[in-house]
This record gives C-alpha cells, structure tokens and sequence, in this order.
C-alpha cells in the first residue's frame, strides 16, 4: 500500500480567476498513489454567515465556496483532516455543508465533526491486509491558533489535542488495527524549527504507540526527524493553499466577474487591518510544502520530497538544486532539536531579551519585504 500525506489544502482563493492551478507533472505524480491524505484547512459554503466568535476576534475568515470544492475532488483526495483552526470559520452550517461535501464525494475525514464522538473517530483504511487508523487532534489556547471551536457532548468542533486522551486513543486504536498515524495540528507559525511542546507531545505520542505523526499548521516546512524508528514529520506546511483575496475587515473575498481583481493592492504580510480590498500573498518560505509518501507492509518507510506553489499559483515540483539545500537545511535542524540542548537554545532564540533576533523579525515585519528575506 502507498500512500501520500500532504499539507494543507485550501481550494478557494485566486484560484477561481485563473485557468490553471497544477502543473501534469504533480498531478499525475498524486495518480500514483493507492491513497491520498491531506489537511483540509477551509470551511466550504456559499453565502453562509462567518462565525461570529471569530468575526468579533481576528476575523481571519478562511473559506472555500462550494464551487470551488472540485479540485479537491479533483486530485483524487481520498481522506481529509478536518482538525484545524479554520474549519469551523463559517460556524456550525459551514462545518455541515463541508462533511455533507465530503460525504456526497466519498471522502474521508477525521479530526472535527458535529458532536465529540464523531470528531474524535479516526479514519480508518484497510487494504491488502492491513489497517490503518489516522488520528487528528488540533492544538488550542494559545496565541498561536487562535481562537477554535472544540467539540462536545453535543456541539459541533473539532477534536482538541489533549495529550492525555491522544495517549488514551492510540493505545486503544493499537489494539485494534495494525498501524496508527497521528496528524496534530499545532505550532506556532511561520517557524523552521518546532514548539518544545510539540516536539515533547510527539514523543509521547510515539512511546504510547504511534508509528508514525505527520504534522500541520505553520504554514512553514519543518524538520523530520526520528524516535524509536518512527517518523515525526512536526510540519509539511501548504500543499494547494493559494494566495486569496480580502476585504474589510480581513475575511477571504470572492470578488464577482465585474472587478478588476488586477487592480487589488496586495499585502505580503498578513495585515492586522485592512481599510481596502487587498490580496494576500504568501512569502517564498510558505511556498514550499513538503509530501509524505510513505510504503505500508510489514513496516512503515517514509519518504519525502519538496512542491512549490509559483507566483503565478500554480502547484508544482521544487527545482532539484533547491531541494537538495532545504533536505541539507532541514537535516542539520533535525539534529539540533534531538539534541539535549535544544529546550536551551529554543528558550534563548525565543528570549525578549533577545535583542538582534526581536530587532531583525521588527524590521523584517515592518519593511514588508518577506519575498527578499526569505
């Protein structure tokens, strides 16, 4: 069994006012697969209300319309996380319409749903003899996800990562299928190197029985790195998440055919304001995402390699010279963070007295000039 973990996926945005949005060359690379997994990091709806909870928060509304959903269909997405921070953006009808849409494809989906029961249900494969279940879990209360709608009793959300239960649901899923694949949603993002509460949460997960984490959110790749011989992947950042239009105050927007989209001012840090329709364009670092192919027999073998999301926003492969300096880049951070000292080091990078860093990420926010620096 082969199957392809991927990033998060978004199939709004510009992608609507364009032709294309993938290069053949991925496309048919994605065929190759027996199975293909991604984060769904986007309610789906049309015309539905933004949730109020976040409107009167941040108000980063993140949504695709229903029309907009066939491109997930359309690369072959066979299971989907829904355990994220944006899923719920449209509030409970918006969580609704997104698992009737997934359902009427046959796809699917873990990590949120309408009662607690069903977001903390795994997703479960079994092919050619062995079972998998996938587990997702989003992280909550902190700064760094902002504000997510968790599951009840009998509320709508999505599954809250809470190592404790984590720990509870891969020893007891171990029990029942062979393998056991956990996708948290966690992090802070933006960042190369992981949380210490992630990367000590992932060991947990890895000790209590886990073969394998595939990690999302930063919207940055991160390091690989290995416990007991098992994969923790802290972060494969985008997969499709295109650049997206927004008005005031900052939710996505879906301009109609009479406005010159062309026209929109665009922003390449995300504003904490905006007074006028602006686009937002993702920094180069955020371009790049990470894919998980991984060989399911008597063990579990990963694999990875790089995808790029051009200017242009089309989905395609990292160039060969490229990806040969982020696997040197990222080994050499896998390093650091298996090292004894990384708690110190991570602490100290993090500091408020951390002058030149604080200093350099103030100008580097101030300047707008992400596409030079990274």
């Amino acid at each position: 069994m082969k199957i392809i973990f991927c990033g998060d996926v978004m199939p709004g945005g510009v992608l609507p006012y364009q032709k294309e949005y993938i290069t053949k060359e991925v496309k048919n690379y994605l065929k190759l697969f027996d199975l293909r997994i991604g984060t769904l990091e986007a309610a789906i709806g049309t015309d539905i209300p933004y949730d109020e909870t976040k409107m009167n928060g941040r108000m980063n509304i993140v949504y695709a319309r229903n029309e907009d959903f066939f491109r997930v269909k359309e690369l072959n997405f066979d299971i989907v996380s829904l355990a994220n921070n944006h899923v719920f953006d449209l509030g409970e009808e918006g969580l609704r319409n997104t698992i009737d849409i997934l359902k009427r494809n046959n796809i699917k989906y873990c990590g949120a749903g309408l009662n607690y029961e069903e977001a903390s249900k795994p997703a479960v494969i079994e092919r050619n003899g062995k079972s998998i279940a996938i587990l997702a879990y989003c992280m909550y209360g902190n700064k760094y996800l902002g504000y997510v709608e968790l599951a009840g009793k009998d509320k709508a959300g999505v599954n809250p990562l809470d190592i404790d239960q984590v720990v509870t649901d891969i020893r007891k899923y171990k029990k029942i299928y062979d393998y056991v694949v956990v996708m948290p949603h966690w992090g802070r993002e933006y960042q190369y190197l992981p949380m210490l509460e992630c990367k000590d949460m992932s060991l947990q997960m890895i000790d209590a029985g886990a073969d394998a984490i595939i990690g999302g959110h930063a919207h940055n790749i991160q390091p690989c790195i290995k416990y007991k011989g098992k994969p923790i992947y802290f972060c494969l950042a985008n997969f499709l998440f295109p650049d997206y239009y927004m008005h005031p105050p900052r939710p996505i927007w879906y301009p109609d055919s009479s406005y010159d989209v062309k026209s929109i001012s665009k922003s390449y840090c995300y504003p904490d304001h905006i007074d006028n329709p602006t686009t937002s364009v993702w920094r180069n670092s955020s371009r790049v995402g990470m894919v998980v192919e991984m060989d399911v027999n008597d063990t579990i073998k990963t694999r990875y390699r790089f995808v790029y999301l051009s200017k242009n926003n089309i989905l395609q492969f990292y160039s060969k010279c490229n990806s040969i300096l982020k696997r040197l880049k990222l080994y050499l951070m896998g390093k650091l963070i298996k090292s004894n000292a990384y708690p110190s080091l991570k602490n100290c990078y993090e500091s408020k007295y951390n002058l030149p860093i604080r200093g350099w990420h103030f100008i580097y926010r101030k300047l707008r000039l992400n596409n030079i620096f990274d």
